[in-house]
């Protein structure tokens, strides 16, 4: 008998012929999360021991659905029920059979009717406090009476790469979270406007791509300075348009600067109609400055609440709340343009020097 952690994967079987890529993926973050080697054996991750932190943190990579720390003995029948023998329960128990190995001479309900009683407590089948697992493999037994949920999704890296717009706000830690669930690994690029945001505020923002890091791998931050786009703009155009160029030269920016990083596509954190600068036709404006790469969008039919729960299971709301400016919120117009008229947008635009003031901003990138 042997202790150790099964991690079990869900979306990964249905990849056909490219399974083996993907599982490649899944195995190498799971081995960089724990830093030790690992196999596949009978389609699950096998981690040597028993380290119940080790297993919290496995249930946290993308790609896997379930985590459990399981004792592995012989898949021979007396063997098994030798061992149920020895585990004691408080309470009510049930025996589950999964018979994975058809060569195994009792089939799932007559062996699970074997096991009742070899355990020490009460055997209850309609509603035990404890059920106790046994998943019956060619290679061995899994017996187990926990299992962790875990994440889902898809390995990072396996669909792509991604820069994402990080603000300091909810909304984007939440987004980043959600495209590397589906297989992008990030970087991540920040407009900076200081001395009209703080030192505090960049702080955050280091601290919110370090919490994400879990999740989504170390990703690069690069850190734009935006205060002279954001002057030209308030001193030469007029006051409602102010959020929409704005916004307009952040994916100009971001698409310049995914381009010669050799990344695959934009992704925000805007969410349709939650503020001006996210109606439909502002969400078009910033799309129509794109010449190449698509813009993702994760939490684009989220609801509020939706996005706070998630931000608070991620571990990025608190950090999100803390007081400090971001370059969205320093210069709100009265009146913010709803539905911006791409034409008008275009003429206010015409009092920029817009190629010099994006080329300034990216000769001077902080990583």
């Amino acid at each position: 008998m042997t202790k150790v952690i099964i991690a079990r994967y869900g979306e990964v079987h249905l990849k056909g012929a490219n399974r083996g890529y993907f599982l490649k993926a899944l195995q190498k973050n799971i081995e960089n999360r724990v830093g030790q080697k690992i196999k596949l054996d009978n389609s699950r991750f096998v981690i040597d021991g028993d380290d119940e932190k080790i297993a919290y943190s496995v249930a946290e990579v993308f790609g896997i659905t379930s985590v459990s720390i399981v004792t592995k003995v012989e898949s021979i029948p007396e063997k098994i029920l030798e061992y149920l023998k020895t585990i004691k329960v408080s309470g009510t128990y049930k025996v589950e059979v999964n018979r994975a190995d058809k060569k195994f001479p009792h089939k799932s309900p007559d062996f699970a009717r074997m096991c009742g009683g070899a355990v020490d407590g009460v055997v209850d089948v309609v509603n035990p406090d404890t059920r106790i697992n046994i998943d019956i493999r060619e290679n061995g037994t899994f017996v187990y009476d926990k299992i962790i949920p875990g994440v889902g999704g898809l390995p990072v890296g396996t669909a792509g790469h991604a820069l994402v717009l990080l603000s300091g706000g909810i909304d984007s830690p939440v987004a980043s979270w959600l495209a590397a669930k589906r297989g992008l690994s990030l970087e991540y690029i920040h407009f900076y406007s200081p001395p009209y945001t703080s030192a505090f505020a960049l702080d955050k923002v280091k601290r919110l791509a370090s919490k994400l890091e879990k999740y989504c791998g170390r990703g690069v931050l690069h850190i734009v300075p935006f205060t002279q786009i954001q002057d030209a703009i308030r001193n030469n155009c007029d006051e409602e348009y102010l959020i929409t160029i704005m916004r307009r030269f952040m994916v100009r920016i971001a698409e310049r600067l995914a381009m010669k990083r050799g990344l695959d596509c934009i992704v925000t954190g805007e969410n349709l109609a939650q503020v001006a600068s996210q109606t439909i036709q502002s969400l078009a404006s910033n799309d129509m400055c794109m010449d190449v790469l698509p813009v993702l969008r994760p939490i684009i039919t989220y609801d509020k609440a939706e996005i706070v729960k998630l931000s608070k299971q991620i571990g990025t709301y608190e950090t999100s709340i803390e007081p400090h400016l971001d370059c969205c919120t320093v210069f709100i117009p009265r009146h913010p343009m709803i539905k911006p008229n791409i034409k008008k947008v275009e003429e206010q635009e015409k009092k920029l020097q817009i190629d010099e003031l994006i080329e300034n901003a990216m000769n001077n990138i902080m990583v």
